[in-house]
C-alpha cells in the first residue's frame, strides 16, 4: 500500500511539473476575477480616503470609526457586493469546470499536452461535466441542510443542560461529519468526471453509480492519496501564514512583499489542484484498467 502511494505521488508530481505551463492559464484567470471583485471595493475606498488623513493611520491599524462612517454612507454599493461574488464565483466555477476537462484530457494522454489540446478536452467534456457539477450542488445543499438540522437538535437538547464537555464533543463531531461528506461528495465528483472522460461516456447518472462502487471498492488507497494531498495543501497555507504574520504593515514597500508571497500561494494551490487532478486520473487508469488475458 504505501509503495503504491508513493508510486502514484511521484508519478502525479512528475505529470503535473511537466504540465507546469497551464498554471500560467490558472494564475491569470484567477487575477482577472480577483480584479474584477476588487474594483467595486477600490473604488469605494478611494472615495472614502483619497482626501482624508485617516488613509496613512488606517496603513498602520484599524479605525472603526472610520468603519462605521464608511459603512453608513456606502451601505447601498456596499450591499449589492455580495451578489456581485456570488455571480462571480459562480462563473469562475463553470471555468474552472471547463479547465478540468481540459486538464483531465492532457493528463490522460501525456504527449498531447499542448493548449490546443487543452482547449479541445475542455469543450468535449463540458457539458457531462457541468451535469456531474449541477447533480453536485445538490448533494452539498442536502449535506449543509442535514448538518444545520442537527446543529437545532443540539441546541434544543442542551439548551436547559450543564453538560459543556458533551455538547462540546458531539458539535466538534457534527463539524467532522460535514467535511467527511464534503470529502466524498468531492470524490465521487471528480472520480465520475475522470471516468466520463477516460472512458469517453455520456450517461452521468449511470457512472456516478459505476464510480461510487469503483471508490467504495478502493476507498483506502483513494481517500490516504487524497488525504496527504490535503495535507500538503494545508502546510503551504501554514506556512504562508506564519510568514506573512512576520511582515510589518509599514513602510509601504512590504506590501509589495506580502503581495509577491501571497500570489506564490495561489500558485501553490493551483499546482496542488492540478496533483489532485493528476493522481486522481492515474488511480482510476490503474485500479479500472481492463484484465488482458493471453492463451498460449
Amino acid at each position: 500500500m504505501i509503495s503504491n502511494i508513493r508510486e502514484i505521488l511521484n508519478n502525479s508530481i512528475r505529470t503535473v511539473f511537466y504540465n507546469v505551463k497551464f498554471v500560467i492559464l490558472f494564475w491569470f484567470t484567477n487575477s482577472v476575477f480577483a480584479l474584477v471583485l476588487s474594483i467595486p471595493i477600490y473604488n469605494l475606498l478611494l472615495n472614502s480616503l483619497k482626501y482624508s488623513l485617516l488613509s496613512d493611520e488606517l496603513s498602520s491599524g484599524f479605525n472603526y470609526f472610520w468603519y462605521l462612517q464608511f459603512r453608513h454612507l456606502y451601505k447601498i454599493p456596499l450591499d449589492q457586493i455580495p451578489w456581485a461574488i456570488y455571480t462571480v464565483a459562480g462563473i469562475y466555477t463553470i471555468i474552472q469546470t471547463f479547465y478540468l476537462g481540459g486538464l483531465i484530457s492532457i493528463f490522460n494522454q501525456f504527449k498531447k499536452n499542448h493548449y490546443v489540446d487543452f482547449f479541445y478536452g475542455g469543450v468535449k467534456y463540458f457539458f457531462r461535466f457541468f451535469k456531474v457539477l449541477l447533480i453536485s450542488l445538490i448533494f452539498y445543499i442536502v449535506a449543509f441542510f442535514i448538518n444545520d438540522l442537527f446543529g437545532d437538535a443540539i441546541n434544543l437538547i442542551f439548551s436547559n443542560t450543564e453538560f459543556i464537555k458533551t455538547e462540546f464533543f458531539i458539535r466538534f463531531l457534527r463539524y467532522v461529519l460535514l467535511l467527511f461528506f464534503i470529502g466524498i461528495i468531492t470524490l465521487i465528483s471528480d472520480y465520475t468526471k475522470v471516468s466520463l472522460a477516460l472512458k469517453d461516456k455520456t450517461k452521468v447518472i449511470k457512472e456516478i453509480i459505476s464510480t461510487t462502487v469503483f471508490i467504495k471498492n478502493n476507498f483506502t488507497l483513494i481517500f490516504y492519496v487524497f488525504l496527504l494531498i490535503a495535507i500538503f495543501s494545508a502546510i503551504g497555507s501554514l506556512m504562508y501564514n506564519l510568514i506573512v504574520i512576520e511582515i510589518p504593515r509599514t513602510p509601504y514597500y512590504f506590501l509589495i512583499l506580502s503581495f509577491i508571497i501571497q500570489q506564490m500561494l495561489i500558485i501553490f494551490r493551483l499546482l496542488i489542484r492540478m496533483l489532485f487532478c493528476s493522481s486522481e486520473v492515474i488511480i482510476y487508469k490503474d485500479l479500472a484498467a481492463d484484465i488482458v488475458t493471453t492463451e498460449e
